[in-house]
């Protein structure tokens, strides 16, 4: 009984919101504000697609298995990027999430796609085929900030 009033409430909250948040939500992310974003778009080789827009907490095709607990719809915090790799097709900063304890679901690394190469077919999520022993560590962690959000399509 308990489960099913909890579950009402949460359905009555998106159906007040004017939208049917489940079908309607693409990814939830931490996205990053603009000094971040400018910060990691400097790194992204001449002709490259920039992206450096958010760190994934629950990728697309995960959404349908569940949300984020709502007490981190109101995050917000600052990471550092340690790490960065790239290939022929996509470049990469890895985040360390230190202490907090960022329900990711999806990715096995927190990371930002920086950039994408247009000539060699370069998508956003082949970030995430990124081996971890092809991450160079940056002399100078970078500081990056931004907002739990849930994006939608």
């Amino acid at each position: 009984m308990k489960l099913l009033l909890e579950n009402w409430r949460k359905y009555l909250k998106e159906v007040s919101m004017g939208r049917d948040m489940t079908n309607s939500i693409e990814y939830t992310a931490l996205v990053l504000d603009n000094d971040s974003h400018e910060k990691l778009a400097v790194y992204a080789p001449e002709g490259w697609k920039v992206i450096a827009h958010h760190m994934t907490i629950i990728r697309p095709h995960e959404m349908k298995s569940g949300r984020l607990p709502s007490q981190w719809l109101d995050f917000e915090g600052c990471f550092e990027v340690t790490h960065i790799a790239q290939n022929e097709q996509v470049m990469t900063a890895l985040v360390d999430l230190g202490d907090t304890p960022i329900p990711m679901k999806g990715p096995v690394m927190p990371h930002v796609t920086i950039a994408t190469n247009p000539e060699t077919g370069g998508k956003a999520y082949m970030s995430n085929d990124i081996p971890i022993t092809s991450f160079e560590e940056l002399s100078e962690p970078i500081s990056i900030c931004g907002a739990v959000e849930e994006v939608f399509r």
